[in-house]
This record gives C-alpha cells, sequence and structure tokens, in this order.
C-alpha cells in the first residue's frame, strides 16, 4: 500500500509530524510505504532526519488561498498513485486535503484531528458541511478531539504515543545539563512546546513571576521554537537568565532530567503527547483545564483551571508533591505501556486502521 501523509502544520518536532514519522518503520516493516507532503515550512534538520528513513517530502505551494495549492496536490496524489491519502490538522479546513485527494483519484481518504478547537472558528464552521462530506474514513488523537471535528460522526481512535523507555529519568543527564545551564540549585520550572498562541507562554511567564515570589531561587526552562519566541523573549527580558531559552532540541529526554516541575497551560489541546513524556520522566506536572483528562495516566498529573490565576497556579505549583524520580518514572513508564500508549501498541492500531479501510 502507498500513502501520503499531508501535514497542514508545519513540518517540525510537533506532535503531529511525529505520529507519523514514530510509525514509520512499522508501516515499513508491513509493507506499507510513506511518503509526507507539506504546504508549509520544514525544519532543516528534521528533513534531512525523514529524508534518512527512506521518506520522500513533497513541497507543496502555500495553503493560502488554497486553489493553487489544492490542484498542486491533487497533481501529485494522480502522478504517485497513492492508494490512501492521511490528512492531519485540527479543523474543517481539511476539506482542502480531502478535496484534492477526491480530484487525485484516491479512494482512501483519511481526515485526522489532533485537536480540540481552532483559532479560526468562523472558517471553520462555515466550512464543516461540506467537510464532513469528503472523507472516506475519520481519525482523532483522542475521543474528546474526535467528537469536537466529526460530531455524532463514527471516528476512530488513533492514540498519540511515546518511546515511554527514552524518557526513563537519567541522574546522569541530569547531573549534565543542570550546571551546563546554570541550574545547579534552583528549582526548575519547565515546559516543552511550539512557541505559540496555543501554549499560552505569556500566561506561563505571569505563573513564573509569581514563583519567583515565592521561591527565588526558581528557574524557568523552555524548551522549543516557534513563531512566537522573539516576542515571548522580550517580556522575558526583565527577568534575565532566571529564563532560560533551550530552542528546539533532539534529546528533550536530557532537558527532562534537568527539570523539577511542569506547567501546561494550553488555551486548548488534542491529546498532548508531552504530557506522556513528562510523566514518563517522573515529573509531577500542573495542567489547564482545557487539557484532555485522558492523557492523565498517573498521580503525577494535577489540573487547575485558567481562570484561577497565575497566583493559584504558582501556589499549587509549589505544592505538587516531588517523589522519588527514578520510582515514579518506573512506574509511570510502566502505567503508559499498558494502557496501550507505547509505540509499539499504538503503530499495530495504525495497521489494523489501514487493513479495515483497505477491505472496503
Amino acid at each position: 500500500m502507498k500513502t501520503l501523509h499531508v501535514f497542514t502544520v508545519p513540518v517540525t518536532r510537533n506532535g503531529i509530524t511525529m505520529f507519523a514519522l514514530e510509525r514509520a518503520d512499522a508501516l515499513s516493516r508491513a509493507g506499507i510505504s510513506m511518503d509526507f507532503a507539506a504546504g508549509n515550512a520544514v525544519e532543516p534538520s528534521l528533513l534531512r532526519e525523514i529524508e534518512a528513513r527512506g521518506i520522500r517530502v513533497h513541497r507543496l505551494a502555500s495553503r493560502r488561498p488554497g486553489v493553487g495549492y489544492v490542484l498542486e496536490l491533487a497533481k501529485l496524489i494522480r502522478k504517485n498513485r497513492y492508494d490512501l491519502v492521511h490528512a492531519h490538522g485540527n479543523s474543517s479546513s481539511l476539506f482542502l486535503e480531502m478535496l484534492a485527494a477526491a480530484l487525485g483519484g484516491c479512494g482512501l481518504r483519511v481526515a485526522h484531528c489532533h485537536n480540540t478547537t481552532s483559532l479560526r472558528n468562523r472558517q471553520h464552521r462555515r466550512v464543516l458541511p461540506l467537510f464532513l462530506l469528503s472523507y472516506t474514513a475519520a481519525a482523532a488523537c483522542g475521543t474528546d478531539a474526535g467528537r469536537w471535528l466529526f460530531g455524532r460522526g463514527k471516528f476512530t481512535v488513533l492514540p498519540n504515543a511515546v518511546d515511554a523507555g527514552r524518557f526513563r529519568f537519567d541522574p546522569e543527564a541530569r547531573k549534565a545539563v543542570r550546571p551546563a545551564l546554570g541550574l545547579e540549585n534552583a528549582l526548575v520550572l519547565g515546559h516543552v512546546g511550539r512557541f505559540n498562541a496555543q501554549k499560552n507562554h505569556a500566561f506561563l511567564l505571569e505563573i513564573f513571576e509569581e514563583v519567583l515570589k515565592r521561591r527565588p531561587d526558581a528557574r524557568l526552562l523552555l524548551v522549543g521554537d516557534g513563531y512566537l519566541e522573539e516576542e515571548i523573549r522580550g517580556r522575558a527580558k526583565p527577568l534575565g537568565d532566571r529564563v532560560v531559552f533551550a530552542g528546539s532540541v533532539p534529546d528533550p529526554e536530557r532537558f527532562l532530567a534537568a527539570m523539577d516541575v511542569m506547567a501546561l497551560p494550553s488555551l486548548y489541546e488534542g491529546f498532548p503527547t508531552v504530557l506522556l513524556e513528562w510523566q514518563a520522566a517522573g515529573l509531577p506536572s500542573l495542567v489547564g483545564d482545557a487539557v484532555t483528562k485522558e492523557a492523565a495516566l498517573t498521580d503525577l498529573v494535577r489540573f487547575l483551571p485558567l481562570r484561577e490565576g497565575a497566583a493559584s497556579w504558582a501556589e499549587a505549583l509549589l505544592a505538587l508533591d516531588r517523589p522519588d524520580r527514578a520510582k515514579a518514572s518506573a512506574g509511570a513508564i510502566e502505567s503508559i505501556l499498558s494502557a496501550g500508549y507505547g509505540l509499539d501498541r499504538a503503530a499495530e492500531t495504525l495497521l489494523h486502521f489501514y487493513a479495515e479501510l483497505s477491505r472496503r
């Protein structure tokens, strides 16, 4: 089977891209080839990694205004005769990819929702009736995401997953990373995620300012990049070296080892893979009420509404139990694997999904 995965977001080390990339080897062993197509930016270092795994990446015209993009994508699909087109996104704008797949002659068209809302809700509602007629199969990262996009329609949950063992707490990494970043004796509040509106970094800085009032030895370690990074750097400038920007890194597990507590005050989320990673690392985490409780697999996770404000978030973060990291990590990894969120089980679920579609 020849498949094309189409990304409606930049191809970076985000959850959507990694969903496909982390399952590539399992699909290949099952005789399923995978190409990528993107109408947005592609991270150069990740592009090299993708191509090294034998995956072709087709660069397309910008998704906006849409007509040229749809025609180019349809031409690509027709030329390569893909058996299945699997489009990844967050809203009814996936209609563009479904239309292109239909014009390209592909009978198996998967619309995969990875989030629980859209920043363009008016556009989403306008296009939704057409979108709901355009796909042949629906998938979502979780139940909440599926209900958000497909309503009462049928969809299959293809769970996000992690290489849980990779994130096992490593005390040696902690000893190396903390002094390298000037964090030897600090209480390190951490966050891993793209600098975009969804992740709510501005509120995270407010929280950290409140934490500093109570714990002057605290430091904020931010891993990731994105279009709002410079704006957040500007806001953080008065805090000096107490906020550390690590950028996008290929080894986030080492940085997690250096952290002490985590905060996820996102405005919305589908199924945050990072929360699984944080649990696997044995990290206590405070999470906003916009995050699905499906991702809380251990008692390391606590929820707090965003409306409670920065001061309440700071107090709750400092009140989190800080367990023995090694024991907490080992227990969380066992919980993640038994719940089916390991990569092997997730790959099996995707393979079964494709097999069912091919028999239609």
